[in-house]
């Protein structure tokens, strides 16, 4: 088969498709954001006139990932990027590396950013990954390498947290966009675990003229189901196994010369 007309899977993911790994949503009765306005913590002006809170929300985050690991919902996405290459796109709102964990798989696009890595303040391409240490404050052992609030070896600025804040441009937006247009009928598309206010899922739906999956915990406000050819509500890890049989079903038997890439760019 020609590769330029086989079909292609692209992922759409949210905080649910992580929460069976342990990590709380955003938003919702327990999710982090929960008593709070999420502008009102993790947004560019509080970066600028409090970059304190910013800072030990996400020191705070990233410290918890150490302990959190992959599941089946994870590891089924991993599956089909290693066997179909570039034909399986996986593009995530979420910043863990729950992803990076399944066996080396480093090929999902990151359209908020990445926890574990900083950005310097003064030249925005100077980027360090640490892990899961603290950046602002912390006890001893919790300290990057360089320790804490190191500054840029080339601006002499501090750091900030690699992810996208309110009020901030997502660059890699343009990778979702690129994706989402480029969707044919015999493609499919996969939304897992995302409530739909962020990004317009019901839009890329109804847009798009391939099998949609929509796999989400409950129903909700923004997102309708009926737009969907399968919809799922229960646990990402629970319907993983189902919504990789489909995707199988729906690509063909893998291509074995296909090269795992990055999807599209990411």
């Amino acid at each position: 088969m020609d590769e330029r007309l086989a079909p292609r899977a692209v992922f759409l993911t949210g905080a649910g498709l992580s929460a069976d790994s342990g990590i709380r949503t955003y938003r919702g009765a327990d999710g982090y954001y929960s008593g709070m306005r999420a502008e009102d913590l993790m947004s560019a002006r509080t970066m600028k006139d409090s970059p304190e809170r910013v800072h030990r929300f996400c020191d705070d985050r990233r410290r918890e990932m150490r302990d959190y690991r992959p599941n089946a919902a994870h590891r089924a996405i991993a599956r089909l990027t290693a066997d179909y290459g570039e034909r399986v796109v996986h593009l995530t709102q979420n910043i863990d590396c729950m992803m990076e964990a399944c066996d080396g798989h480093a090929s999902t696009v990151h359209l908020h950013g990445f926890l574990t890595r900083m950005r310097s303040i003064g030249n925005s391409h100077v980027l360090e990954d640490i892990g899961f240490t603290r950046y602002w404050d912390g006890l001893p052992e919790e300290a990057p390498a360089r320790g804490f609030r190191f500054r840029c070896p080339k601006s002499n600025s501090l750091f900030r947290p690699d992810v996208v804040l309110f009020g901030e441009m997502a660059p890699a937006y343009s990778k979702l966009w690129k994706a989402v247009k480029g969707l044919r009928r015999q493609d499919v598309l996969v939304v897992i675990g995302t409530q739909g206010v962020v990004l317009p899922v019901n839009q890329f739906a109804s847009g798009a003229s391939c099998f949609k999956i929509l796999n989400n915990l409950d129903p909700g406000p923004d997102i309708d189901g009926d737009l969907f050819d399968s919809v799922l509500y229960e646990r990402a890890a629970d319907a993983a196994e189902e919504i990789e049989g489909v995707v199988r079903s729906r690509l063909g038997e893998p291509v074995p010369s296909v090269s795992t890439g990055a999807g599209i760019g990411g």
